[in-house]
């Protein structure tokens, strides 16, 4: 006999997505799923060989993230049922040149910096992305860049605290030209 899988039901537990930190063997997944979103995201911003161009590169990024969770960073996964990735954050005490010349700027101190944060359409109207960023920053002082198409984000990291600060960053060198960034912090 054949059980089908329905997936409308909750688990015995009545969750409806699990939150896991993402093994070596995700890292493809990960990646894979950035760039899908990235697609809507950018939509508005970038032509079709900003993609071709970014996607072209995904073995590298798949073993730069691959070597980056052997070697103790988390990425925290939401999946749905099925095992779908419907969001994924990673995030840092260890600041990037932009952010921590931005820090500094602004007399920002012992920041948490959310290198990504990636929200399906699947993640609204869940705790998902609240879940997310607590596992990844909870209540720490934290800075994200907001860029591109994301509401969901946007409203999410402002639900979790994180306000605009400064100026929207404009880039004038690609990949990232024409695409202006938001810094986003919670003190």
């Amino acid at each position: 006999m054949i059980w089908p899988f329905n997936r409308k039901n909750t688990t015995e537990t009545g969750a409806e997505h699990y939150i896991r930190d993402a093994a070596i063997a995700d890292a493809r997944a990960v990646v894979e799923f950035k760039h899908r979103l990235w697609r809507d995201i950018y939509a508005d911003f970038k032509d079709a060989a900003f993609f071709e161009t970014a996607e072209a590169t995904i073995a590298e990024q798949v073993k730069f993230w691959q070597s980056r969770i052997r070697g103790g960073e988390t990425i925290w996964l939401a999946e749905d049922l099925r095992g779908a990735i419907v969001g994924t954050i990673h995030a840092t005490e260890s600041l990037s040149d932009q952010t921590a010349e931005f820090a500094e700027l602004y007399g920002l101190e012992q920041l948490c910096e959310i290198r990504f944060f990636y929200l399906s359409d699947a993640a609204e109207d869940t705790n998902v992305a609240a879940t997310l960023i607590q596992h990844a920053v909870g209540d720490r002082p934290a800075l994200a860049w907001l860029s591109g198409d994301m509401p969901l984000v946007d409203t999410v990291l402002r639900e979790a605290g994180l306000e605009p600060l400064g100026k929207a960053v404009h880039p004038t060198t690609e990949p990232w030209q024409g695409v202006p960034r938001q810094a986003m912090v919670r003190r």
